[in-house]
């Protein structure tokens, strides 16, 4: 799974949108949007800040 579709699957899960996973983050909502299409990929600070707003577990040792 990547991780766009990990974030699909847990803004799924949460009935949250990119919008409303923005405002949570206080992220941009394009860039967000681009993130969760998998068109670009989250800084170690943006995938911290959307991990903990899904509930999902911290930054793998991989991320770039």
């Amino acid at each position: 799974m990547t991780v766009c579709q990990a974030f699909a699957s847990a803004l799924a899960n949460k009935g949250m949108n990119p919008q409303q996973l923005a405002i949570a983050t206080q992220s941009d909502q394009g860039r967000i949007s681009q993130i969760c299409a998998g068109t670009v990929t989250p800084t170690s600070a943006e995938y911290s800040k959307i991990a903990s707003a899904l509930g999902l577990s911290s930054v793998p040792a991989s991320h770039p």
